[in-house]
């Protein structure tokens, strides 16, 4: 038996044991999370624990299959060469398709999660829709002529494509609304903007992760490298897909669809609903009607703007700041 084969093999599954125990924790974890924030009235957290599930699943028969190459090479220790072509074959096929399943699933959800950023916007959906297109072709093609380059440039460009468009809608969140409602203190937060670069960092590292595959696949970084990257990958993506769920869901209790799609700003919102005017308040001559002592009486007693209580509540600054808290509130809308 080749020693070589022997060593990689050895390397192969003892590195990816590790990493299949990492990934049990998080998806575990992850389940829970959803499980406990309630998914029978979220159809989103119903997908993404049955996606979350397939994953692992698929994580686990990539790694047993490793396991089982490690079984059969030490039984063979010190005996004569075996003939392992057609356990290659089969182990091949098996990996082809529960390995591809992952990859499909977790380019599925990076283009989900940059496709609520974006509700209104046909051309960016339109391209998403391209880059999921032709992830399935390369795949096909990479099984069909046993080629790994064919789908690792597609899968590569389509999550680099998905955390560009999530990076841009970070880049607006931040130049429009964010600037405005915290007067461009670099130091204060909200649970969008920690979201938003989380993902962006994420999906940065997991291109990056990718791309020495990729390099690996065109035997630059040696064998070894190349087979502990094929190897690594359907544990890497499983991973990749409950980091996104766990940051989503740390940073709120709202539905994760709106909670990506920045909707759900949480102490954000509620200033700017306290700010909002009807109609029946603005006059037809922008004069703003006084303030009654029950008022603000009322608003003395809720907690959250008791602080309020030591603004000047005149009618000149309440017609100064309506038409800046009007502006404010569209432009988070169109988020």
């Amino acid at each position: 038996m080749d020693a070589v084969l022997v060593e990689q093999i050895i390397v192969d599954t003892t590195v990816g044991m590790g990493v299949w125990g990492i990934n049990t924790a998080l998806v575990f974890f992850t389940m829970f999370t959803l499980i406990n924030r309630g998914i029978k009235a979220s159809r989103s957290r119903q997908v993404l624990l049955a996606v979350t599930f397939g994953m692992y699943i698929g994580a686990c028969v990539s790694e047993a299959i490793y396991i089982q190459k490690f079984i059969v090479i030490a039984k063979n220790l010190g005996g004569p060469p075996m003939n392992v072509i057609e356990q290659q074959r089969s182990d091949q096929i098996s990996l082809a398709i529960f390995t591809g399943s992952n990859y499909l699933l977790s380019d599925g959800v990076v283009c989900w999660r940059a496709w609520v950023l974006y509700p209104q916007n046909r051309a960016a959906k339109g391209v998403l829709v391209f880059c999921m297109l032709g992830s399935v072709a390369s795949l096909a093609v990479g099984f069909a002529i046993g080629t790994n380059l064919t789908y690792y440039v597609p899968l590569l460009f389509t999550n680099i494509v998905a955390t560009i468009f999530v990076g841009a809608k970070f880049w607006a969140y931040r130049r429009e609304i964010f600037a405005h409602l915290y007067g461009g203190h670099a130091k204060r937060t909200s649970p969008v903007n920690r979201i938003l670069i989380l993902l962006t960092e994420c999906g940065i590292i997991y291109c990056l992760f990718w791309a020495l595959s990729m390099i690996g696949s065109l035997s630059v970084l040696g064998d070894s490298a190349t087979a502990l990257f094929e190897c690594l990958l359907p544990q890497l993506s499983c991973m990749y897909l409950s980091i996104v769920i766990l940051i989503s869901l740390r940073e709120s209790s709202f539905d994760i669809n709106t909670l990506i799609s920045g909707q759900s700003a949480g102490s954000i919102e509620d200033q700017i609903d306290f700010a909002r005017t009807s109609n029946s308040e603005i006059s037809a001559t922008d004069n703003v009607p006084g303030i009654g002592i029950s008022f603000v009486e009322r608003i003395r007693n809720i907690s959250r703007w008791k602080s309020i209580g030591q603004v000047n509540l005149g009618a000149n600054v309440a017609s100064a700041n309506r038409d800046s808290w009007v502006t404010k509130t569209s432009q988070l809308e169109a988020i």
